[in-house]
């Protein structure tokens, strides 16, 4: 398979040697489109958790030795761990390479992927010490952010918002954790924020999943309504599946019509690309599209067994990957079908090697 190789030959070679900061274990911001050399940017708390995904589902593919990754991950905890956290049990938004504060924020964003990536260096390396500190930042959650009317307050440097997206972060990392441990507390943290999510963010008469809200959940409305994303329909909906197969409770009815909103009015029908935005009319709002939002599709379809699909998704995504060096990707594909040449993200690999994974295993 084409992609697999591109991660196995170009991906990995090249994010294993520049992407790692070899002095303290961190995992770079992004790489230069021009040289694929490291970016000197604040380093995301949310990027070192992607990158200890990213690479324990490259060992789980094959592509890198397990011990290897082992090693890599168990540094970056440390890194994580040791420079993100602050006293209340929640985590900055970011640090410099070496370790200083940039953006003590503890936005909801950066929780969520906290949670998720120490989910996943505790299945790599399962020491009670990462789960207590993942306990604590959900009593951190629910001590200080917790809303009564159900989720979380969203921090940001301009003030309190409420969204949807970090929830479903949330809901990803309990799933991570109900995989990897057995505490009841994981369980009930994701039957928490599903409730929500079928309550409040998906739209009872549509099924369409609202994104942006006032402080009592109901959605931000415009001149033309409320704002949707096809990408986080996909992203839900694959989600859910998850939480299904662990659970075995039945989501196929609202995680199938998520599935079916945005195959009908989230892909572009030119292009074949999924857009980012569109109405709650279902009108296409930002007919722009990055590349995340095409692999979420390539995830959820190949989940579902929709071989057409999986297979159209894939052979979008593709067009993302054709840069000068090989091993670095796009962003965002333009309206008429150009792209902007851009600084390589890590936090991209995320989506990439889960989308690859999922194509791989069920088309």
């Amino acid at each position: 398979m084409k992609a697999v190789q591109w991660l196995k030959n170009s991906v990995l070679p090249l994010w294993l040697e520049k992407g790692i900061d070899a002095s303290n274990g961190s995992f770079v911001e992004a790489l230069a489109f021009k040289d694929a050399s490291p970016m000197d940017l604040p380093r995301r708390s949310m990027v070192q958790s992607r990158q200890i995904y990213s690479l324990r589902l490259a060992s789980e593919m094959g592509l890198v030795e397990k011990s290897r990754v082992q090693e890599i991950v168990a540094r970056a905890t440390k890194f994580l761990l040791m420079h993100y956290s602050l006293p209340s049990g929640g985590f900055i938004h970011s640090a410099t390479a070496q370790g200083v504060a940039e953006n003590r924020t503890p936005d909801l964003y950066a929780q969520a992927f906290a949670l998720f990536g120490m989910a996943h260096s505790f299945a790599l390396n399962p020491t009670p010490e990462i789960e207590e500190r993942a306990k604590n930042l959900v009593n951190y959650l629910n001590r200080e952010r917790a809303l009564p009317q159900g989720g979380y307050t969203e921090l940001t440097k301009e003030g309190v918002l409420f969204e949807a997206n970090p929830h479903m972060h949330l809901f990803e990392a309990s799933i991570a954790w109900m995989s990897v441990s057995q505490d009841p507390a994981w369980r009930f943290l994701a039957d928490s924020l599903l409730s929500l999510c079928m309550k409040k963010f998906v739209d009872a008469k549509t099924g369409g999943l609202d994104e942006h809200f006032d402080e009592h959940w109901r959605p931000l409305q415009s001149h033309r309504g409320s704002v949707l994303e096809p990408g986080h329909h996909y992203e839900w909906s694959w989600l859910m599946s998850k939480y299904e197969r662990l659970t075995g409770v039945n989501l196929q009815d609202v995680r199938g019509n998520l599935f079916e909103l945005s195959e009908r009015y989230g892909v572009c029908p030119e292009r074949k690309v999924v857009y980012d935005e569109i109405w709650s009319d279902f009108y296409p709002k930002t007919k722009s599209s990055r590349f995340w939002t095409q692999c979420e599709r390539i995830k959820c379809a190949a989940d579902r067994g929709d071989v057409h699909a999986a297979e159209e998704g894939m052979e979008v995504l593709l067009k993302y990957f054709e840069t000068p060096i090989a091993g670095l990707w796009l962003d965002r594909m333009s309206e008429d079908g150009t792209f902007k040449s851009e600084n390589a993200k890590a936090s991209s690999l995320y989506h990439i090697i889960g989308a690859i994974s999922e194509f791989r295993s069920y088309v």
